[in-house]
Formats: C-alpha cells, sequence, structure tokens
C-alpha cells in the first residue's frame, strides 16, 4: 500500500516534528523512536484532522515548544509540544480561522507573535494566545471593515500586495519584512509597521517564489521564482550585486511538469480567458453557438496538416524554485537550492563571480520536495518516495546530506537511528485518492502566468510601456488583447473609468494643496488591504525607525 510522502520535518536537539499529510508525528531526534502520533487519537478527532486536509503550512518556535499548522480548512492550529522522559506528546493549544488558505506561516524570534501571508496579497500578525471574539465584536468588526476581505479572526493586518503572496521573510533584526509576489515584485516594509515601505527590489521578471537571507550576511537577499537566474540584493538600497543563470543546470533534472490542460483547438484561447473572468453572457454563449452553426468547427491536425492544429503536445518544463537557504563551511558560504519537481539539490559557492559552472548537483534519481540546513551543517532532503519511478532496493523518503570539499555528498551515517525511523516506521499508509490531493507539484501550474490567464502580464506592440503612461492592470491589459483577437478595435491609452479616476485623484491633490493639507504620497499601487484609517504608504529611502 502506498504511503504519505513527508512534507516538513524539523529537526531539534531533542525532539524531530515529521509533517506527512495531515499527520503529525512526534519522533526522538536520537533514536528515532515515534513518542507521538496523531494516528493513536480517538476516532472523533482523528476523523477531524483527516477532514480537514493535508497540511499545506507549518512552523516551529526556536525553543522547539510550539508548533502551527494550517490545512485546506483555513484553520490556524497551535499545538503544544511537551517533551518529558515517560510521557512525549503533542496537544492543540487553540485554533482560530484564516480569511484566506495562507501561503505561509511564521514565528517571530520570541515565540509570541504568528505571521501569515495568504493568496490575497496580505500579511497578517496574530498573538500566540487566542481569545475569541464575542458577538458584539464581531459586529462592530464587520461594520468598521476597511481591508480587502473579512478576517473572522481578528488578525493585524502588517502590509498588503495587489497580487498574491508566495513568500516572505524578516530581517534579522525583526524591524524589516520582505514579501514576494506573484506579480515580480520585492517589497521591503517596516515591521510591523508594514504600510512604510523602506524600499523595492526590482528586476524580476517572472513571480518571486522563494526569498532568503543568508545568517552570515544579514545585508543580502537571494531571491528565486520563474526566472533563469537567481538574483542577490542589498535589499536596504534596492540594488542587485549579482545574478547566478540557473536554469541551465536545473532544467536536465526536471521530471515533473504542468498539469495538462484540456484539448482544445487554436481560437479557444478567448473563450479560455472567459472562463476565468467569470460566467460568460448570452452575447458571448450566441457567439458560439453562431461558430458552431456556420461549421467553423475545428478538426484534429491531419498528417498532410490544415490551417487548424489542436494542442495536444507535452507541457514545456517550468522552472519553480521551491527553497533557497545558505550555509558555511569553514571560511566558504554556500547557497543551496531546490525546484519543484526537480530530482536535485543544487549548491554554489557565494562570491562576486559565481556562475552556472560553479553549481554543484547531487541527483537523488526521484523530486526533492524540500530540504533544511541544520544547526551543525548537515542537510536534510526530503524526497518524494512515491514518484511513479520504479526502484528494486529500498526506496529513499529522507537523506542526509553534506558539504565535502565543495561538493553535495550524501551522508549515510549521520542520523542513522533517525533516518531509519522516516524512511520505514514513520511512513503513514496512504489512499490513491488520498495521495492525490496533496498534489506535491500544484506550483508548476499555479505560479507561471499563462496566455490565457486574465493576470498574465501583457503589453501591445514590442512590449514597451510610454514613460507616464497610467497604469494598467494586468488583468485589463489582457482583455483589451483578447478583443484584440476577436476582431474588434484595442482601445489605446486608459479607458473613460480611468481617466475619471485620473481626474478625482488630480482633484484631490489640488485640494489638500489649497487648504494646505499634506502632499499626496508617491502613487504606487494599492488595494482595500493596504489602507487603514489613519496611516498612509509611505516611501522611505533610508529613514530612521
Amino acid at each position: 500500500m502506498p504511503s504519505y510522502p513527508h512534507t516538513q520535518i524539523f529537526i531539534g536537539p531533542k525532539c524531530t516534528i515529521d509533517i506527512s499529510g495531515p499527520h503529525i508525528q512526534l519522533l526522538d531526534s536520537a533514536t528515532g523512536a515515534v513518542q507521538f502520533s496523531t494516528t493513536s487519537l480517538g476516532d472523533e478527532e482523528k476523523d477531524a484532522l483527516v477532514k480537514s486536509g493535508p497540511i499545506r503550512c507549518a512552523a516551529v518556535d526556536k525553543a522547539f515548544s510550539r508548533l502551527i499548522t494550517c490545512g485546506e480548512d483555513k484553520m490556524l492550529k497551535v499545538w503544544d509540544i511537551n517533551i518529558e522522559k515517560d510521557v512525549s506528546a503533542i496537544k492543540l493549544f487553540n485554533q482560530r480561522e484564516l480569511p484566506k488558505k495562507p501561503t505561509e506561516i511564521a514565528f517571530t524570534k520570541d515565540g509570541q507573535t504568528i505571521l501569515v501571508s495568504d493568496k490575497f496579497g496580505d500579511v497578517f500578525s496574530y498573538p500566540l494566545h487566542f481569545v475569541p471574539p464575542t458577538a458584539a465584536q464581531k459586529a462592530k468588526r464587520e461594520r468598521d471593515s476597511i481591508i480587502s476581505h473579512e478576517n473572522p479572526s481578528d488578525g493585524t493586518l502588517i502590509l498588503g500586495h495587489a497580487s498574491p503572496l508566495n513568500a516572505f521573510v524578516l530581517s534579522q533584526d525583526e524591524k524589516f519584512i520582505i514579501t514576494a509576489d506573484r506579480d515580480e515584485h520585492i517589497r521591503v516594509s517596516w515591521f510591523p509597521r508594514g504600510y512604510v515601505i523602506e524600499m523595492y527590489c526590482l528586476g524580476h521578471l517572472k513571480f518571486v517564489s522563494a526569498v532568503h537571507i543568508p545568517a552570515s550576511h544579514p545585508e543580502l537577499l537571494i531571491s528565486g521564482g520563474g526566472d533563469p537566474v537567481l538574483k542577490i540584493w542589498d535589499w536596504m538600497n534596492g540594488k542587485l550585486k549579482h545574478e547566478v543563470e540557473v536554469w541551465s543546470a536545473v532544467e536536465p533534472f526536471i521530471v515533473e511538469y504542468p498539469a495538462e490542460k484540456r484539448k482544445r483547438a487554436v481560437g479557444d484561447d478567448v473563450d479560455a480567458q472567459r472562463g476565468k473572468e467569470g460566467k460568460r453572457g448570452k452575447d458571448e454563449k450566441m457567439k458560439d453557438k453562431e461558430r458552431q452553426g456556420t461549421g467553423d468547427e475545428v478538426e484534429p491536425l491531419s498528417p498532410e496538416g490544415t490551417t487548424t492544429t489542436a494542442v495536444d503536445q507535452k507541457p514545456e518544463k517550468v522552472l519553480v524554485i521551491h527553497n533557497i537557504e545558505s550555509s558555511r563551511q569553514g571560511d566558504q558560504n554556500y547557497v543551496l537550492f531546490n525546484a519543484v519537481g526537480s530530482t536535485a539539490l543544487f549548491m554554489f559557492p557565494y562570491k562576486d563571480d559565481a556562475s552556472t559552472d560553479d553549481i554543484n548537483t547531487l541527483d537523488f534519481g526521484r523530486p526533492v520536495l524540500d530540504f533544511s540546513v541544520l544547526e551543525d551543517g548537515d542537510i536534510m532532503v526530503i524526497l518524494d518516495g512515491e514518484w511513479k519511478a520504479e526502484s528494486s532496493g529500498p526506496i529513499a523518503h529522507v537523506a542526509m546530506v553534506k558539504i565535502s570539499s565543495g561538493e553535495l555528498v550524501e551522508d549515510k551515517v549521520a542520523r542513522q537511528s533517525l533516518l531509519d525511523a522516516l524512511n520505514s516506521t514513520c511512513l503513514l499508509p496512504a489512499t490513491e485518492e488520498e495521495l492525490k490531493k496533496l498534489d506535491l507539484y500544484h506550483d508548476l501550474t499555479a505560479m507561471p502566468k499563462h496566455s490565457s490567464d486574465p493576470e498574465a502580464a501583457a503589453v501591445d506592440g514590442d512590449g514597451v510601456v510610454p514613460v507616464g503612461a497610467p497604469e494598467l492592470s494586468s488583468s485589463t491589459v489582457a482583455r483589451r488583447k483578447a478583443k484584440g483577437r476577436e476582431g474588434s478595435e484595442v482601445q489605446e491609452g486608459p479607458s473613460k473609468k480611468e481617466l475619471g479616476k485620473l481626474k478625482a485623484r488630480q482633484a484631490v491633490k489640488q485640494a489638500r494643496q489649497q487648504t494646505g493639507g499634506e502632499e499626496e504620497a508617491p502613487k504606487m499601487k494599492r488595494v482595500k488591504s493596504e489602507r487603514s484609517s489613519t496611516d498612509q504608504d509611505v516611501i522611505m529611502a533610508g529613514g530612521d525607525q
């Protein structure tokens, strides 16, 4: 029977926490003995846990005393970790509902605050101790709500982006929070006053899915995503210091592809786009009927070749950087990373002239799901043990790696007892349907912007936006291009509605200047979630906090 792959593992000095599907296991870090498992809960508790779906996000505090998790049900759960000689267990401490599915969760250093980024582009903070609001407080919150979506657990809004957040990281002094989104933006904001924007690190052309601040160089930020390079920034000044081309090193090891779209014929792109924008109106449905009635159906591609083609090709390989970490060995610093659907772990030495030739790879023969650098420098790698590749010998779900003479080498001696347990006794049975729900390679489809995606970045002509032109949302541009494909005239420049908004902004600015009010803050994309009743976003250039 197949088993759940490990999705996250936290190795501490005394205990190890293993996340597999919807379940949590507590192991002795020295012996690998399983001290507690949620599979041993009562039927009612266990059914509720399974019903909540696979755990998508998890984090542990620095003291290894509490664990936070969140599954498909959007319930942020805080667990107490009790480590004793006779009885060790994990017990649910509290839980609260999140407004949207999270993309990442983390503790602050003191373990008293929980940070959550979500698919709506917001970052909220929550206290460790949760007191459910009363009915009166809920009613007042609904009346006074100004954020982009309802927050049922009274989280404090830190900041908001105009597109889904993929990753965030706090600076080592926790005075700044760096956030990365699907629209290629990296933003440096004050923490916890996230409405004050210190700097942007601009230069990515595709989504940013991973960011990392090396412990040895807290002034640097390493970022990666869909671009063929990793970028190294002086994040406080928004300056790009160096970039390393990684695509040519990663591409040969990618074995998973984006989920295939339905077979469609040329000319259906517009319909696919409409489907994402919402239900189609009667006029659009009539057009479909007219196309069908006039015999304009698209025939499959024949060997002789016709003017029509069918999309039935294997998807192209997609780069999605999953995780970036760093390690110091002697006097040398190394950058490690992995990519979604790739079978290898990658590493290069940090230096000003680092290039593709410096990238060292360790191929495991099956996809690397995640990895982490431990305090002693060892590297734990989580593999997809249920991947389709066949193997005659024992299948490894977890491997230990070390850096030796500047190369990645598998270490089968380090933490052998723990490793044996993770590869045998800790494996929990799962059905094919349960494995399918894990959707381990979802990011390959969800992260990139496709031509039929209304949010896909697109511009007319040669792709150059005139300086000073009003900013149009990517969805607006995509819809206009779709209209152009249908044969209607594509409007150039802002619409009447957009011109009206511009005039309104100018009028407000003039009124403020006449009354001696504050000057309007620098123009930037904002959503409702970025607003507050008293504060405005401010771009600071190296100002003191």
